[in-house]
């Protein structure tokens, strides 16, 4: 079964409000991303969000592989789909290209210029090496990744694809993702 994972657990500190609650077209972001994740093919998705019904880190305010760590530990899963919630331009094309190559390749995977998202197998293995990586204090999902073997990918630039990895931490960054939102009919407002 593959789950998807929503990384919704930041404090939000340089956008000043919750990204998770920011909204394009009436949308938020973690409901665009939910279903964004099921639209890839996602049998299931959990959000990690340190707050009541969602799933709750245990390495407290350790960044984006705590939680990683918190929902590989949720339940059994054959593999995972991983995606931060200050992406909104990230297409559902995208993320089956991710999980259609780690499958292939049978490792864990992740498009050349950025660590999220990325597709995770053998999750028994990653948890284990993110509570390993924790417990010394090393929080990079780039040295989670490196330690599991994953696999670069290519993102191809075509049709603006390369913007679907745009990262969005300040209102600044936020205003620049509704306007390439506006120019382009990105898959997920289908």
């Amino acid at each position: 079964m593959l789950v998807g994972i929503v990384l919704a657990g930041g404090l939000s500190r340089r956008m000043g409000q919750d990204k998770a609650l920011l909204e394009i077209n009436g949308q938020t972001q973690l409901t665009r991303a939910i279903a964004c994740l099921k639209d890839a093919g996602c049998d299931e998705v959990i959000v990690s969000r340190n707050s009541s019904g969602f799933i709750v880190d245990k390495f407290v305010q350790q960044g984006p592989v705590a939680g990683i760590h918190a929902c590989l530990n949720h339940a059994e899963y054959d593999d995972a789909l991983v995606i931060p919630i200050d992406m909104p331009l990230l297409s559902k094309t995208s993320l089956r290209t991710l999980i259609n190559q780690g499958r292939r390749r049978d490792c864990a995977c992740y498009f050349a210029h950025s660590v999220l998202p990325c597709y995770l197998n053998r999750l028994e293995r990653a948890s284990l090496i993110a509570q390993q990586r924790l417990e010394h204090g090393q929080r990079s999902v780039s040295g989670l990744l490196e330690e599991l073997g994953a696999a670069v990918i290519e993102l191809f630039e075509s049709n603006g694809e390369g913007r679907e990895l745009y990262n969005v931490n300040t209102p600044q960054q936020w205003a620049q993702a509704r306007c390439l939102v506006d120019q382009k009919d990105y898959a997920w407002r289908e």
